[in-house]
């Protein structure tokens, strides 16, 4: 990321340079789009939600305390807009799908939880893809604070701290949260793991 360079940013914004919240706004929009859609798993209803989380960022811009990184910043504003979509829609299920491409070469994030396999053999590849849907099925069935959690750590790659920041808990708790949700996974995958 590039926290110093946002924060430059942020205070050429609110110094008149209004134009170059759109810098801000490429760099992130990819991640805040991604991780809108890992939530509520509907494309229209994350585009408008992602653009809502820029506007209100825009518009919320002086409240940016600038001892934290924009990114974190951001993600609170992007889990906000989430979680006051499920209040509107008192959907407590949500979805999450790690099919999603995530990056201009059309590779997606699933890296950290199953190899890519690009092996000519094709039961290998069924095999991969059956173990896909079962990771996939069972992150589903975690509760949305646990797959919260397991979506910004192994999806979005943020730390500890930044996760805590954005969802307002304690680093321990997250820690112990993201134990937990690990756990429960391996559980309820572990036939399929061996």
């Amino acid at each position: 990321m590039h926290p110093q360079e946002d924060r430059e940013i942020v205070r050429e914004v609110l110094n008149g340079k209004k134009e170059l919240f759109a810098l801000l706004i490429h760099r992130y929009e990819d991640k805040i789009f991604n991780y809108i859609y890992y939530m509520v798993k509907q494309k229209e209803e994350a585009e408008d939600l992602a653009q809502t989380t820029f506007v209100k960022a825009f518009f919320a811009l002086r409240q940016y305390n600038r001892a934290y990184e924009f990114s974190t910043w951001i993600y609170t504003i992007a889990r906000n807009v989430c979680l006051d979509y499920f209040r509107k829609r008192k959907k407590e299920d949500v979805d999450l799908s790690l099919n999603v491409t995530v990056s201009e070469d059309g590779d997606t994030e699933m890296g950290e939880l199953i190899e890519e396999d690009h092996s000519p053999d094709p039961l290998r590849t069924i095999l991969n893809e059956e173990l896909r849907g079962k990771i996939e099925k069972a992150i589903e069935r975690l509760p949305v604070k646990l797959r919260e959690i397991v979506v910004l750590r192994h999806l979005e790659d943020c730390s500890y701290e930044e996760i805590a920041q954005i969802m307002d808990l304690p680093v321990g708790t997250v820690k112990s949260y993201l134990h937990r949700a690990r756990k429960k996974l391996k559980e309820w995958l572990e036939e399929y793991l061996e």
